[in-house]
């Protein structure tokens, strides 16, 4: 076990050129628990101070070469000489000398030779006060870097004089020298802002009449100019006769303080990009105008706009374009709420709040609207203002929104509920088409609730892998044999059973989860053509439709080619089919994304053509490889009394860009036979088969044909023949 530390004994050092009263002052001092060490000379004192200075010196004033007088005045210039005590010991008692010792920095004198009881008690006396000075200046040294450290100086105010004490910190606060500060109430509010000045004086000045504090935040002006902001508290003292007599208080620099304060509040209650108010101040003012008015006619509307396909901008072109995007939707709504508000409120109206919820939906306050349905008038602006196309970085960007819109009073008493309510006609209104506004209904909740639940259970079933591939066959139209597969999702839910895609794909689509179903599309394909290829079958090749959002990712031609090799796949074996209207998004973009795939071995193919806006200078650019007809153009087809100059165009052009023309929906003969008549190369349909799972295609995979498509070959030639 350690022994505790032993503490260390105070070391004086006596100073004398007579050895034998250096021996009997030794003798002396030891007996009170000190160290003690000697030297014969003023010089040697020197010395030795200032490799360690004593915790007291005794100190005689008449001896060869250095006197006393001189070794006490150079002591107390060495490092930590100033404040420790010096005890003369001198056989003179005339005044002059005694005089002379303190001016040279003695702490005290005895006359010698001394009784050791006497000296004992001297040097006792003076170790006890020099450690209750130490301490004293320690507290206060402590005290000033607290007080440096906070900012935070004292003050003392005469009221009788009309002087003011300043301590050296207030001193720097006020940006002046001590030296020069003017100590008057006066010269504090010279150095007041100007706008202050007036409520400090009037604090000060009913805190004197009614002997009372004054607590206040306020500016100083500074020499060079610069503001600071000042917290000031005052206290009046009273005399015995109950007067004023003084006031006395702190002075603190709380400018740093009030500035991170204003921080914190800014990131708590507005939107760091925008710098509108966030959801939680909106919230609030919300709260205050329905307190302040008295119905529906004083606030007119609460609207909530979503950007459309936001996120996937953010994709596409990166977080600074999206942000940049975000400002000037903001800047273009608030130019239409100002420019707008003459036409929709009363006079004498406020501009509407217009706040940011979340990345791509806002909120919007309108008070005092001439009519309840002047809101719909405010929607169609909004919307047509939105749609005029923004220009980032010289790139043209085309948003769409949707609005909804809910009436205080009627749809919530409450801003809680009235936002609420107002979010879920936002939702009704998505499912409504693009650029469309509706006004809040409880029958929504009942619609939204089912929304909300499918998204939960979409999640978890990406989570659970409750997806199953189907495959449709794609059948060469004059041999009958299958050249491919289309992979088509399906949704095997746990209590629902099989879920159709229209119902689950749009959802996944507006909530950014149909990327990581693509991504599980991909994979899953690329692990069944090696279960057919390891079951002796030969490479089957499969289409893979790709989503929008999917094919606008950053770097998705390599991303797709690794997800491809990671399993073991080959490119070749696979078709990614697109739609027109992604194709003709962003049409550079996209050929240099077509083109990167189609390196990587990928085959390519337009999706549903003919239900978009693709020109023929645009396919012949894109390195497409097959052309899907539309089933839309394929229904209803019957041979000898329908025609169709849709079709026949659709494959006379496919057929001119080499590309392999693919009949979508081929359901009778009838269809397959014209379109084989017109030169379409291959088909896919229930005529053929319907999608099916996996393990019920191996006899496809064998033989290549139906029975029900041979057996329809056969009429079809026997009919031509006759």
């Amino acid at each position: 076990m350690t022994s505790p530390a032993q503490p260390i004994l105070p070391l004086a050092l006596i100073v004398d050129d007579d050895p034998t009263l250096r021996a009997l002052s030794r003798m002396s001092l030891e007996q009170e628990d000190l160290r003690v060490e000697e030297v014969s000379s003023g010089q040697a004192a020197i010395d030795f101070a200032a490799v360690t200075m004593p915790d007291i010196i005794i100190l005689d004033l008449q001896m060869p070469g250095m006197d006393g007088f001189v070794a006490c005045q150079q002591l107390r210039q060495l490092p930590r000489g100033e404040f420790v005590p010096i005890l003369i010991m001198t056989g003179l008692d005339d005044i002059d000398s005694i005089a002379q010792a303190y001016e040279v920095g003695a702490t005290d004198f005895i006359v010698k030779p001394c009784p050791g009881l006497i000296l004992n008690q001297r040097v006792r006396y003076m170790l006890r006060a020099s450690e209750m000075l130490n301490a004293l200046r320690s507290s206060e040294s402590r005290l000033a870097q607290a007080q440096r450290i906070a900012q935070l100086g004292g003050w003392e105010w005469d009221l009788v004089k009309d002087r003011m004490h300043v301590s050296d910190a207030a001193c720097r606060i006020l940006g002046i020298a001590p030296a020069l500060c003017d100590h008057s109430q006066a010269s504090y509010l010279a150095r007041v802002h100007e706008a202050d000045r007036a409520l400090v004086a009037e604090a000060m000045r009913e805190a004197v009449a009614d002997g009372t504090e004054f607590d206040l935040d306020h500016r100083l002006v500074q020499n060079d100019g610069t503001e600071r902001i000042v917290h000031v508290l005052g206290e009046t003292i009273m005399d015995d006769t109950g007067q004023a007599e003084c006031m006395v208080g702190t002075v603190q620099d709380v400018t740093d303080m009030r500035a991170t304060e204003a921080k914190i509040y800014f990131l708590a209650n507005y939107d760091s990009v925008t710098h509108l108010p966030n959801r939680s101040l909106f919230l609030h003012r919300v709260a205050q105008a329905m307190t302040c008015g008295t119905g529906s006619h004083v606030i007119g509307a609460l609207l909530v706009v979503g950007l459309d396909r936001y996120h996937r901008l953010r994709d596409m072109h990166g977080s600074r374009k999206a942000e940049q995007l975000i400002k000037d939707v903001v800047e273009r709504l608030q130019h239409t709420l100002s420019a707008g508000v003459t036409h929709v409120q009363s006079t004498g109206a406020e501009i509407p709040v217009l706040a940011r919820l979340s990345d791509d939906q806002f909120a919007i306050l309108y008070t005092h609207l001439s009519a309840p349905e002047d809101s719909a008038k405010v929607a169609h602006t909004l919307m047509r203002a939105l749609g005029t196309p923004f220009v980032i970085d010289g790139t043209s960007v085309t948003l769409s929104a949707h609005i909804g819109l809910a009436i205080p009073g009627a749809d919530g008493a409450d801003a809680h509920v009235l936002l609420r309510n107002a979010v879920t006609a936002l939702q009704a209104a998505k499912t409504t088409g693009q650029n469309s506004y509706r006004y809040y209904s409880s029958a929504m909740n009942t619609s939204l609730a089912a929304r909300i639940s499918l998204e939960q259970d979409l999640r978890a079933a990406i989570a659970e892998n409750q997806f199953v591939l189907h495959y449709q066959p794609q059948v060469d139209i004059l041999s009958e044999k299958v050249i491919g597969f289309e992979a088509l999702i399906r949704w095997q839910h746990p209590t629902r059973g099989l879920i159709s895609p229209a119902e689950f794909i749009p959802v996944a689509e507006e909530e950014d989860l149909i990327i990581q179903m693509s991504e599980w599309v991909i994979t899953s394909v690329v692990q069944q053509q090696r279960m057919w290829h390891k079951g002796g079958l030969a490479p089957t090749a499969v289409s893979i439709n790709l989503s929008g959002l999917h094919f606008r990712q950053r770097h998705i031609a390599g991303h797709i080619k690794t997800l491809v090799y990671e399993q073991g796949g080959n490119p070749q074996d696979i078709e990614l089919e697109l739609t027109e209207s992604v194709l003709m998004a962003d049409t550079s973009t996209t050929i240099a994304t077509l083109r990167e795939l189609k390196e990587s071995g990928f085959r390519l193919a337009i999706d549903d053509f003919g239900t978009g806006y693709s020109s023929l200078a645009y396919l012949q650019r894109f390195p497409l490889d097959t052309l899907k007809i539309d089933r839309a153009f394929v229904k209803d087809l019957k041979l000898g009394t329908v025609d169709s100059p849709i079709i026949r165009a659709i494959i006379g052009m496919g057929r001119a860009l080499k590309l392999h023309v693919v009949a979508e929906g081929v359901e009778t003969r009838d269809e397959l036979a014209f379109l084989r008549l017109q030169g379409c190369a291959a088909y896919q349909g229930y005529l053929f088969s319907k999608p099916v799972p996996a393990n019920q295609l191996q006899h496809l995979l064998r033989d290549g044909r139906s029975e029900e498509a041979s057996m329809a070959a056969e009429r079809f030639r026997n009919r031509l023949a006759s």
